[in-house]
């Protein structure tokens, strides 16, 4: 790609340019470890690291162009623009051919359900025969390659737009996106266009970075301003009227009598969820063995997605038949079993998702409700006391315990919560989560459920910046169950 083909695509955005017009690079970049002999590197400014500062390295590992937002001192071929993010995905996305526009693009976003929306559309495709990838939280996966783990929910936009590349040249069908709201304000799929897009719902989180909902929401609701020409927008019924400036073609889901796709019936077990899904077109039985009220909800998103798109509901609804759920997404421990036990794992890390995930296992419980919980660090610090308020109400005995740290110290974070615990509620603070797992464990009684929320299918504890500690929840939880199972107490 030469300069001129890249200053044609970044013209509403460049401020300065000093490079030949036929200067050719070969490839793009955004982080040094990639950096090529004749590519183009995007500069960006980071929350912690800016790579203007990593110029002269960049240079001498080949760069042959730069794009940046800050004066720089070294005399090299560059494009000065006003914003590198959005100049990153508009590159990428004409570096790789545009790949969207070859593909049935789903982008999903909400506050709770997207990662599970997101895997349904992909489970329902590629069961009725589709080819395509997926990117989420839990699951990124490009055609039938091997899945792999990232702690990022919507990767950077080289990334998104590479993977698209390679699902359409190894002839793929459709790419499933999960977008959270930080890829929304940064740009990150600002160059996709979407067939369908999903609001699941917008609840109280991230307002450390948004600044207020307000806010948060408009940001989700960007997500239909990127839709193609003819693009439907799937959301959720609470949220219509915040789309009505849009003319983009709307659907609703939810369980009045107003949704176009409206869930009756819902009934949970321990085994799965089953509904009735009323559609345009009739109505069917859904069935699935991911077990939450709300996985009805979700299912409704994704076959709206998809019904829109002209796939047939029936086949649709049956194929979520084999839909298990999703690791770390209201995840029960059937080794607990062993214990007389119900132990369900779940990512619940905001007001909303505490409330939705204790409320089904108040239902499906046969004896007390145990949560062990606590909050991230770097975050925010209003929602904490909020999450320990419901946790209190709604559960018969909360132990508070660590999450992510992330750099924050967690006696801050503890001293926050406890800000919102009834004291007349049974509770305990143990900062130690693998001791705090281990003592609702031990507490529970048979027919007993415990909820070991926040961190869901992560891998990884997040002390600070370089420190992370192995640490999965339902790993941990199972080798206490064996521990107690064989009769061994556990020494760690």
């Amino acid at each position: 790609m030469t300069v001129s083909k890249i200053l044609e695509v970044l013209r509403d955005i460049v401020v300065e340019v000093n490079a030949p017009s036929d200067l050719e690079v070969s490839s793009i970049a955004n982080h040094s470890s990639q950096v090529e002999n004749g590519c183009v590197f995007v500069c960006r400014r980071g929350f912690k690291f800016d790579s203007h500062d990593i110029i002269p390295e960049i240079v001498e590992k080949g760069a042959k162009l730069l794009i940046i937002e800050k004066d720089i001192a070294l005399s090299v071929p560059y494009v000065k623009v006003f914003d590198t993010r959005l100049a990153e995905a508009l590159l990428a996305s004409a570096f790789f051919g545009d790949p969207w526009k070859d593909l049935l693009v789903f982008g999903v976003t909400g506050t709770n359900g997207k990662t599970t929306t997101t895997l349904m559309i992909h489970h329902m495709l590629t069961s009725l025969g589709l080819k395509g990838s997926v990117l989420s939280t839990v699951v990124k996966c490009i055609l039938d390659e091997k899945s792999y783990y990232d702690d990022m929910t919507t990767p950077d936009a080289l990334t998104i737009l590479s993977a698209m590349s390679k699902t359409r040249d190894k002839f793929g069908d459709f790419f499933s996106l999960e977008v959270s709201s930080h890829a929304l304000s940064l740009k990150r799929v600002e160059s996709v266009r979407f067939d369908a897009a999903v609001l699941t719902n917008v609840t109280r989180d991230h307002l450390d970075f948004h600044g207020n909902y307000e806010s948060y929401l408009k940001t989700k609701l960007h997500i239909f301003d990127l839709l193609k020409e003819g693009g439907v927008a799937v959301l959720n019924e609470l949220y219509r009227e915040y789309i009505d400036d849009k003319m983009v073609k709307k659907v609703t889901f939810g369980d009045s009598k107003e949704s176009d796709y409206r869930v009756k019936d819902v009934e949970v077990t321990w085994e799965g969820t089953k509904c009735v899904l009323e559609t345009p077109e009739g109505s069917c039985k859904v069935f699935m063995k991911a077990v939450g009220d709300f996985n009805a909800y979700n299912a409704a998103a994704a076959v709206a997605a998809l019904h829109q798109m002209g796939f047939d509901y029936k086949e649709l609804a049956a194929t979520l038949e084999s839909f298990h759920g999703v690791e770390g997404r209201f995840e029960v421990v059937h080794l607990a079993k062993k214990l007389g036990l119900n132990v369900v794992v779940d990512f619940a890390h905001s007001p909303d998702a505490i409330e939705k995930v204790l409320k089904n296992a108040r239902k499906l419980s046969e004896g007390r409700v145990i949560i062990v919980f606590g909050a991230g660090g770097s975050g925010d610090r209003g929602k904490r006391p909020i999450m320990a308020s419901i946790a209190c109400e709604l559960a018969d005995v909360v132990i508070l315990t660590t999450d992510d740290p992330r750099g924050e110290d967690p006696a801050q974070i503890m001293e926050d919560l406890l800000k919102g615990v009834n004291r007349q509620k049974p509770h305990l603070v143990i900062m130690d989560r693998r001791e705090a797992i281990e003592t609702a464990i031990t507490i529970a009684n048979k027919g007993d459920t415990v909820i070991i929320a926040g961190r869901g299918h992560e891998r990884y504890q997040v002390i600070d910046d370089v420190k992370k500690v192995p640490f999965n929840d339902r790993e941990v939880v199972e080798e206490i169950i064996r521990e107690k199972a064989s009769g061994r107490r556990s020494i760690k």
